[in-house]
């Protein structure tokens, strides 16, 4: 008899711990109400809000959006040095701040003689490292994905990035649990032909990485 290595998705293995249910739940009712509210505030937003305003403190508010966009950069250039996973959310939330700085950049100075200025930044700085970190965070993660897949044992491609489960205990099943009871010596050695391969992809993942 051979053993197929899959993923499963049982959730018989393993009950979710009530505690983290529960947050589960609290999340899923905030963000998807969060959804629904903002959908008609901006409708409402797009009919109300003038075209003009005179405000104070604008100086502030621009000056604490960099602060906070150069700690992100900081962070993200930290972290990739250093070679740590936690890099590959730091590099998303850079990527958004950029994103977001070219935004107001050209809106805020539309009808103004600094619009040239926003657009030639936007264009040749913010959105190409936008980019860049979006790229480099994505192809991590898939690298991750990849080595995960590979050292549990699995021998085909691994799944794209969109369609990977949130880990749990019980995601991907391990080879030394499948091979446990010592009962089936074509299964231990698929197990074992599995594991060597896994390494491989491994080994290939990280000099990548």
């Amino acid at each position: 008899m051979a053993i197929s290595i899959q993923p499963t998705h049982s959730h018989a293995a393993a009950m979710p711990h009530p505690h983290a249910a529960a947050m589960r739940r609290i999340l899923l009712t905030v963000v998807t109400g969060s959804l629904v509210f903002l959908i008609p505030w901006i409708a409402y937003l797009s009919v109300s809000l003038p075209s003009e305003r005179q405000v104070s403190q604008w100086d502030i508010a621009w000056v604490g959006f960099d602060f906070a966009l150069v700690g992100a950069i900081g962070m993200t250039a930290w972290h990739a040095w250093r070679r740590r996973q936690v890099f590959i959310p730091w590099a998303m939330i850079t990527g958004t701040l950029l994103i977001c700085d070219a935004w107001f950049d050209i809106v805020l100075d539309w009808n103004s003689p600094d619009l040239w200025f926003a657009v030639l930044s936007a264009g040749i700085g913010e959105l190409p490292l936008a980019a860049l970190l979006f790229y480099a965070a994505r192809r991590l993660l898939r690298l991750t994905i990849e080595r995960a897949w590979a050292l549990t044992g699995h021998t085909g491609p691994a799944p794209r990035v969109s369609r990977v489960e949130l880990l749990t205990a019980t995601s991907w099943l391990r080879l030394d649990d499948l091979a446990a009871d010592g009962s089936d010596v074509q299964g231990r050695s698929r197990i074992g032909a599995a594991r060597g391969a896994g390494n491989g992809v491994a080994q290939r993942v990280d000099a990548e990485a």
